[in-house]
């Protein structure tokens, strides 16, 4: 059991919306029953459709065409909202001291063909002094909840004293039209279990400061409101439609609840997703039935989307940025625009213009995302503590999956190695059907084919069946670059030959970060907990250690398969590879040789020395001990100089998400197998350096 001292609490926040740039406009407007959505006049739209959206005041016009116009506002709206949070904390004299114990953790939807994921948050840390660990979370529309969820985990394993935690999106024509072609656009105001059915998109960004309570306390902050859980969830169900049943939602909140010791009776407040279609809002009020059962009909549950539109990857945090200023004002927020209730609508959406006076201690936030991604937030005043915690758990590999120029499978991966010659970088040919029945390989990408086909061979080399009440509570957590390069060309290609409002809606829902991964949970019936992560070179890594983390120390999944993976693209260079690999995590020993996790850690950019030291420290081994290193050669911490060292990319092809995890998993064969009791696998480059060791057991 845990103190309180250890709980995670916020001490700053700052937005920008369509509401304005500040908090304080925030709140005015909620409480002025005034929402900012308005007629794009950004760029031109199509005669007689959806012509609404929430821009952000001051930037709704026309953009100059001097700099990437999007980058230039994405990098805007993360730095203004951003540095409200970290004034509100009084946090900018403990960057200046120790910028490496503070890290980032940024949720987006919003993707640059020409500047990878991992960039888009370096570049916001860069201009905050920030050099700890930084991280792109790409659950779409469930990305900010997810970033604040990892920032606590962060704080919890000791990676970082203060994160930073949120998410940005801006509003370009591609995603307009992706939406328009979809059908999910309003043709008015944002309305929320009401008519006109429709979502109106959005943008802007927000972001909160967590820290641990004894330190903020210790450096005289005030506590805002305490992060008390969090919970995710994949439906794998549908690529865009959310599980009509609700199963999703309903796994979430329910492990939120179990993270944060809560019973459904303490809540107050449901802040719902809402996006204001029909199938999002009928599927989610199913789901927080299930989760709250009969407390559902006393609990107001209303959507701020009805005042902000949907702000893709930064919804989450600006929602729950309004239910805290709401909680620290004893208020609960309306749905504005409610008319009439339609099928599966709150018993109290509150349906008004003003928020109401009420009072509570706690609160929940929900958030969903395209590929089937959920989040939810639990959180409350600051003088309420969350119920113990569980004693942290030994998490244990049960096997490994490999896809890549060897083929699939972990004896072919050790051969190519063994042998060391470079060959082509191209995954080789193979049969995913072979390997998944019920997979149509003519209806996913390369990225989706490769993370199913390691998925599942780790799955099976661990002689383990998910079926039953384990889907709900087997998990996903993937490092990732880029979205597939065929997708993109894909989506460029019906751009280019039928025009921006008539492209390709299903390459435009595959074009997130985390389609493949929500592909690779509907195939596998992978249910329980999912995040798609992107850090650069070593993002495979980070997805472990994250992953360790979360089974480590919860109660609510048993089996998280982590690992990540590449695609190479037609223009990809000569030394680039491709491929897939990951490891099977597990609470409990298997059936096989018993080889642990035994320790993980992460760290700023290009530190894989401290990474390390603190990965060995957490197993308690001490660095001669390590027998073999697997990372790229000129990497290598010099406490391992004495270690048998393994550069996996020299021969499979340079590739950052593919090559770590397919050395983790040739690291996880030579530990079991006996050629080494201790092996650690590292990687220094991208956003974040990371660690993790492998131990055999007697």
């Amino acid at each position: 059991m845990r103190s309180s001292d250890d709980e995670v609490v916020f001490t700053g926040m700052g937005q920008i919306s369509a509401l304005g740039r500040g908090c304080t406009s925030l709140w005015e407007a909620i409480r002025e029953g005034r929402d900012g959505l308005r007629p794009v006049q950004r760029f031109p739209l199509p005669a007689g459709g959806p012509s609404l959206a929430g821009l952000v005041p001051g930037h709704d016009g026309p953009l100059p065409d001097a700099e990437p116009p999007y980058l230039d506002l994405f990098r805007r709206f993360a730095l203004d909202a951003a540095r409200e949070a970290i004034d509100q904390a009084r946090a900018g004299d403990l960057l200046g001291a120790a910028p490496s114990r503070a890290a980032l953790v940024i949720g987006t939807n919003t993707l640059f063909d020409t500047v990878p994921p991992q960039e888009l948050a370096s570049a916001v840390a860069t201009g905050l002094g920030i050099r700890g660990p930084q991280i792109c979370v790409g659950t779409a529309c469930s990305a900010s909840t997810l970033a604040i969820g990892l920032g606590r985990d962060l704080l919890d394993c000791g990676a970082a004293d203060l994160v930073l935690a949120g998410g940005t999106d801006v509003l370009s024509p591609d995603v307009f039209a992706g939406f328009h072609a979809l059908g999910l656009l309003s043709p008015g105001r944002c309305a929320p279990f009401s008519d006109p059915r429709g979502t109106v998109l959005a943008e802007g960004a927000g972001f909160v400061v967590l820290e641990r309570r004894r330190h903020a306390e210790g450096r005289g902050a005030a506590p805002l409101a305490s992060l008390l859980g969090y919970g995710l969830s994949d439906d794998a169900y549908h690529e865009t439609t959310p599980d009509p049943a609700g199963g999703g939602v309903a796994r979430a909140v329910s492990a939120a609840l179990l993270d944060a010791g809560l019973s459904p009776e303490a809540i107050g407040y449901v802040n719902a997703h809402a996006t204001g279609t029909e199938a999002n809002d009928a599927a989610e009020w199913r789901g927080l039935g299930q989760a709250l059962g009969d407390r559902l009909a006393r609990v107001p549950v209303s959507a701020s989307k009805s005042f902000l539109g949907h702000a893709q990857g930064s919804a989450g945090v600006l929602e729950l940025i309004a239910s805290l200023l709401a909680l620290r004002s004893q208020a609960v927020p309306p749905t504005l625009h409610f008319t009439s209730p339609r099928p599966g609508c709150p018993s109290d959406p509150v349906a008004a213009s003003a928020p109401r006076p009420h009072r509570y201690q706690a609160g929940l936030s929900t958030n969903s995302a395209f590929a089937g991604a959920n989040a939810a937030v639990v959180f409350a005043l600051p003088d309420q503590h969350r119920g113990p915690r569980p004693a942290p758990r030994p998490v244990f590999v049960h096997g490994a999956g490999a896809v890549g120029p060897h083929g699939v499978g972990l004896s072919a991966l050790r051969g190519h190695l063994e042998r060391g010659a470079p060959g082509r970088p191209e995954v080789k040919p193979f049969a995913l059907e072979e390997l998944v029945p019920s997979a149509d390989p003519r209806r996913l990408d390369p990225s989706s084919r490769f993370l199913a086909a390691a998925v599942a061979s780790a799955l099976g080399e661990a002689k383990l069946q998910v079926h039953g009440a384990l889907r709900a509570r087997s998990g996903l957590m993937v490092g990732s670059s880029r979205v597939s390069p065929e997708t993109s060309e894909a989506l460029l290609e019906s751009v280019r030959t039928r025009g921006l409002w008539k492209l390709s809606s299903a390459a435009f829902a595959r074009r997130v970060l985390g389609a493949p991964a929500g592909a690779c949970a509907r195939l596998l019936s992978l249910r329980g907990p999912t995040g798609t992560l992107a850090t650069g070179a070593g993002a495979s890594l980070v997805a472990v250690a994250c992953g360790a983390h979360h089974l480590a120390t919860r109660n609510d999944v048993e089996v998280l398969v982590a690992g990540g993976f590449d695609e190479r693209g037609a223009a990809a260079g000569g030394g680039e590879g491709e491929g897939a690999g990951c490891v099977v995590l597990a609470s409990g020993p298997g059936s096989g040789p018993a080889v642990r996790l035994a320790g993980w850690a992460l760290a700023g950019s290009g530190d894989a020395a401290a990474a390390m030291k603190e990965a060995l420290a957490r197993a308690g081994v001490d660095a001669p001990d390590v027998e073999l290193v697997f990372g790229r050669e000129e990497g290598v911490p010099r406490s391992l100089d004495r270690a048998r060292r393994v550069d996996p990319e020299a021969v499979l092809g340079r590739s950052d998400s593919a090559g770590p995890a397919l050395g983790l998993a040739a690291a996880y064969a030579a530990v079991r197998d006996g050629a080494a009791r201790t092996a650690a696998v590292f990687s220094s480059g991208g956003s974040a350096a990371c660690a993790v060791l492998l131990q055999r057991c007697s």
